[in-house]
Formats: structure tokens, C-alpha cells, sequence
């Protein structure tokens, strides 16, 4: 049984030739083009019933009018579509508009014409502009048009200054209403696809549960009994098992922009491990996401040289700190085997250990710095500094 279909109002067009998948403003441009073609036609009546018997200019009349329809027309279908929405379309529209009211003195010579042979449909431009630009672009276009407009009508009196303060208010309230839908439907989004990323999550998080968890909750719990090489692996089980409660845990969702400001503090926690013990400072340390992905990957490296030259069993403490607004710390310390100066000098130059690019190369990219302490038998020690910006 097929459902009944929605009830189509007289605005809805049963062929959406102005409507895609990623155009929120399709409804609403259709009502637009409703709205400039009636206020066309009240255009078209007023300059053929009144203002055409009583010029001599008659082919100005009728010229001007056939611009005025075609140009509705035009930029109308140029509009369409969100590609064609650019702001040299939208000065081209203004200035149609102000040129159509402009001429108006030349056209009919003596003839008075309160509203210009533009009549009601010079307000269509600014509408354009409020809804597909912007407010402000709708307000700039509006005065412009206006301007013209006040200049060109015989004489200014009450019945046009309420033309041009009803044009202003228009423009206004349908500029502020659209960019009010525009960011309530993009917050709607941004919680549907957190809420799904979330219920993604927490179907993974029961299978995990379920499954690895236990699977290495058993390794930790019988490797011992097999001797040596039993207990590397109950090392090895209960270090992913850490790893992946650490990860479980974690509720957060990344969806947010590059200039975002994250909490540096609450990305290093994820690190924590049976072999990484990681210290942060009790509030937070908000920096820009961008900031934090690069410091995350000189982490890493940093911790991946640990597990890979520290020696077996090292261990690996993170601290962060913050000794000035302006300046973030973060040390890196292990209790492995430690290295020569000559050592590092060689993996260094080598490109070994991520030093010169992973490590070294990233913190500058940040305009900061990364210094290396290490002596044989006494661990190693990264410290890392970088630059914050507080936004003031």
C-alpha cells in the first residue's frame, strides 16, 4: 500500500527544477520567485494601464517594461541554482534594478510617476540579496536602490518614505529569518550525525565488551602460569586492555572545525596505559584543534620510539603544563635505556627515531621548540614547547 503523499501547496511545483540535495534555500528561493514575479506583473499593470497613455514616449515605456520582465526572468534562472549565487549576481540584479528606477525621469519626460516604471518590484533585489547573501548584503542593496529611487520620484512625501521603510523592514526580518533557519537546520544535523556517531559507538563498545575484553582479561588472568613467555603476553593483554577501556570511555565525538578550541588536557588523556602514565593539569587547555592533532602526532612518535628502543619493561610518564598564558609544556619521559649525545646526534642525522621531522620538525611548524635529554642507563626525555593563542 503506497502512503499518501504530502499535500502540495500552490507554491510547490510538482517538477523541482530548483531544488538538490544540498540546497537548503530551494523552498525558500521558489517563494522568492513567486513573490518578484507578482510584484513584475503589478509592475508590468501600472506602467501599461497608467503611465503608457499618458507619455508620448511610448516605445520607452514598453522597452523598459519588457527589460523589467526579462530580467526577472533571467536572474531568476541564473539564481536557481546555488552555483549561480554569486555576488556578481547579485550587484548585476541592483544594478538592473536602480538603472529600470533611474531611467524613469527620462523615459516619461513630464509625466509624474510616484513609484518609478519599477513600481513595487524594486524591493525584489534586496530580497534576493538578504536571503541568498545575507543580511547586510540585503540591507547594502537596499539602499542603493532606494537611494535612486528617492532621487528620481517627483517629490519625496509620506507615501515614499513608507515605501522605502516597508523595503527596509522587508528586507531585514527575511534576511534575519533565513539565517535563523539556515543555522537551526544546521545545528539539527550536526546532532543527528552526533547522535548517530554515538549509537555507532556504543554498538561497537558492547561488542568489544563482549568479545576482545574478555578475550585479553583471560590472557592477563592465565599467561602467568606458562612461564616467561606467558607473562609478556599478560603484560602485552593487560596494556590493550587499558588501551581499550581508555578508548571506550571516551564519549566525545570529533566533528568540529579546524579552529575549534579542544581541551589539550583531555586529548593526552587517551594515552594513559598500563606502560604510559600520562599527568594533566586539573583545568583545562584550550587550544586549536589543528594544534592539538600536531601535538597528538609528536606524541605518538615520541611514545613509539619508547616502546620501540627504551628496552624492554620501560615505562613512560606525559606531563603537561602551562607556566605561562601564552605557553604550553608537555614532557615526555621514559625510564628506558637511555641514549649518548653522539647517539642521538647519528639518529638525527640518520632520520632515525622521527627526531628531525616527527618530533622536531612538527613543533616548529607550531613555533615552538622540542629538546632532547638522554644518557645511557638514565631514560630519555622529551621536552616540548609551543606557543598558544588565547584569543584576546
Amino acid at each position: 500500500m503506497v502512503p499518501d503523499s504530502p499535500r502540495r501547496g500552490w507554491l510547490r511545483s510538482p517538477v523541482a527544477w530548483f531544488r538538490h540535495g544540498y540546497d537548503l534555500l530551494g523552498r525558500a528561493f521558489l517563494v522568492l520567485v513567486a513573490v518578484r514575479s507578482l510584484l513584475a506583473l503589478h509592475a508590468v499593470v501600472l506602467n501599461l494601464l497608467f503611465v503608457l497613455p499618458a507619455t508620448d514616449r511610448k516605445l520607452g515605456v514598453v522597452a523598459m517594461t519588457l527589460a523589467l520582465v526579462g530580467w526577472t526572468v533571467f536572474i531568476s534562472w541564473r539564481l536557481r541554482k546555488p552555483r549561480g549565487r554569486t555576488v556578481v549576481a547579485v550587484i548585476a540584479d541592483a544594478g538592473m534594478t536602480a538603472m529600470i528606477a533611474g531611467l524613469t525621469p527620462v523615459i516619461v519626460d513630464d509625466v509624474a510617476v510616484p513609484i518609478t516604471l519599477a513600481g513595487h518590484w524594486l524591493a525584489g533585489s534586496a530580497l534576493y540579496a538578504a536571503v541568498l547573501l545575507g543580511t547586510r548584503w540585503g540591507i547594502a542593496v537596499a539602499t542603493v536602490t532606494t537611494s535612486v529611487y528617492l532621487l528620481v520620484v517627483p517629490e519625496v512625501a509620506g507615501r515614499q518614505i513608507d515605501i522605502v521603510l516597508i523595503t527596509f523592514i522587508t528586507t531585514i526580518t527575511l534576511g534575519e529569518l533565513i539565517g535563523q533557519f539556515k543555522a537551526s537546520v544546521a545545528e539539527q544535523e550536526h546532532e543527528r550525525t552526533r547522535s548517530v556517531a554515538l549509537a555507532e559507538r556504543e554498538r561497537l563498545s558492547r561488542i568489544v565488551h563482549d568479545g576482545a575484553l574478555q578475550v585479553l582479561a583471560l590472557v592477563e588472568r592465565e599467561g602467568p602460569m606458562l612461564g616467561p613467555r606467558g607473562m609478556r603476553l599478560a603484560a602485552l593483554a593487560r596494556e590493550s586492555e587499558s588501551q581499550l577501556r581508555t578508548l571506550l570511555q571516551d564519549r566525545e565525538v570529533d566533528d568540529d572545525a579546524d579552529d575549534t578550541l579542544v581541551d589539550l588536557a583531555a586529548a593526552l588523556d587517551k594515552y594513559q596505559s598500563a606502560k604510559v602514565t600520562v599527568s594533566t593539569m586539573a583545568g583545562q587547555v584550550m587550544v586549536p584543534r589543528t594544534v592539538v592533532e600536531e601535538v597528538e602526532a609528536t606524541l605518538s612518535e615520541a611514545l613509539t620510539n619508547v616502546d620501540k628502543h627504551a628496552g624492554q619493561g620501560a615505562q613512560a610518564w606525559v606531563l603537561l603544563d602551562q607556566e605561562t598564558d601564552d605557553e604550553v609544556i608537555v614532557w615526555v619521559r621514559d625510564n628506558g635505556v637511555g641514549m649518548s649525545a653522539d647517539q642521538v646526534t647519528e639518529a638525527s642525522a640518520r632520520g632515525r627515531m622521527g627526531i628531525q621531522d616527527s618530533i622536531v620538525g612538527r613543533m616548529s611548524s607550531l613555533g615552538g621548540s622540542a629538546m632532547l635529554k638522554s644518557s645511557p642507563g638514565l631514560g630519555t626525555e622529551w621536552e616540548l614547547r609551543f606557543p598558544i593563542d588565547m584569543g584576546e
